[in-house]
């Protein structure tokens, strides 16, 4: 699979950083996509990797998760509101894990702590 529609706003400047909801940098410069992962939210979860590319553009809040990766939660820029679980790599390197569509409660957290 190829790189994808966001990745070009978010390697545009070398060391595009986004901010978690307790002010630490996440670094993203580009993503890692092959079949493994891309085919796995495409066919399991119904998210093609431009959509989860584009979380990652459009101001995203990041949490981490209990087994040491991360969740990027926001919108589409069809507005479609995602979670995104990565990997974060060397050098900006990012691998989407999974996604899926927020459900209410992750609606909830997330329109509570974008504003921050």
């Amino acid at each position: 699979m190829a790189p994808a529609l966001a990745t070009a706003a978010l390697t545009g400047e070398p060391g595009n950083a986004m901010y978690d909801r307790w002010g630490g940098a996440v670094w993203v410069r580009d993503f890692e996509w092959d079949d493994g992962n891309g085919v796995h939210i495409a066919l399991r979860h119904g998210i093609e990797p431009e959509e989860a590319e584009e979380v990652f553009a459009v101001r995203p809040l990041f949490r981490k998760t209990k087994r040491g990766h991360y969740a990027a939660f926001g919108p589409t820029l069809a507005g479609r509101l995602l979670v995104i679980v990565f990997e974060r790599k060397p050098k900006g390197l990012v691998r989407v894990i999974t996604g899926w569509d927020m459900g209410t409660a992750e609606r909830r957290y997330y329109q509570r702590h974008r504003g921050r």
